[in-house]
């Protein structure tokens, strides 16, 4: 797989020595604009092009293709709305964070090549992976009773940045939305950013093991399903698990 996002766009751009890869990637080729995003690591190159599901998906795939064509009205000040998307599936190991995944960073290449032929500055976040899991946990390290404060407070710190990321950042995917079992704290705080997201008209992946109509369970209102679902495209994965098989 491709250790470089921008490869697809010329191979100049992919030297360690060149300023737009750095900008992206990174001197380190950690860090940049992608490192910036927090794509889990696994997922970090991954593309519509090289997805390793593309073929098992290919029915959500052509919807992919075409949505990201509409990632260019990001520059237009008064375009059209970029729709959001809902990817689910019962069973684990369907692709479901995969393509997110490449959904994200395709989003990233098209904003920084895109800003850059505008004679813009690309923004240093222009995209944003927020783990609704990885987020209770860090919810639940300073909330526990007797955390030492040594652990609590970092964990506060990481949590309400990861919330004001996933409220502000241009494009962003949820990760493992419709977890259950959660705090009526937490509920509100995720609550909030689905909302502001969906108020601001922000295009939003989401991924879950639950279906859209069971999403009152997990916000615990209907309201902000009937808004959320009104610009949002269902997708549902089929097939096997394709764990292991990256």
């Amino acid at each position: 797989m491709t250790k470089c996002l921008l490869d697809g766009i010329t191979t100049s751009a992919c030297s360690p020595t060149n300023a737009i890869h750095t900008g992206f990637h990174g001197v380190s080729g950690e860090g940049g604009r992608v490192g910036s995003a927090g794509v889990p690591k696994d997922y970090r190159n991954t593309t519509l092009t090289n997805s390793p599901v593309r073929e098992s998906q290919a029915q959500a795939y052509a919807v992919f293709d075409a949505y990201v064509s509409t990632f260019s009205r990001q520059f237009e000040a008064d375009g059209e709305r970029i729709k959001s998307l809902y990817l689910w599936s019962e069973s684990p190991g369907t692709g479901k964070t995969t393509s997110a995944s490449a959904l994200l960073n395709e989003w990233l290449i098209r904003h920084y090549v895109g800003s850059i032929q505008r004679g813009r500055t690309p923004l240093q976040r222009p995209a944003y992976f927020l783990d609704a899991n990885e987020l209770q946990t860090e919810y639940n390290a300073f909330n526990r009773p007797r955390v030492p404060d040594s652990i609590a407070n970092p964990a506060a710190e990481r949590y309400y940045n990861a919330i004001n990321h996933a409220k502000h950042t241009p494009f962003v995917v949820i990760d493992d939305v419709g977890v259950r079992d959660v705090s009526d704290g937490f509920r509100g705080d995720f609550h909030s950013i689905v909302n502001y997201r969906v108020t601001a008209q922000l295009p939003t992946v989401y991924t879950s093991n639950i279906p859209m109509k069971e999403l009152p369970r997990v916000f615990g209102e209907e309201r902000l399903y009937d808004r959320m679902r009104d610009m949002t495209q269902e997708i549902a994965f089929g097939g096997e698990s394709k764990r292991g098989k990256r």
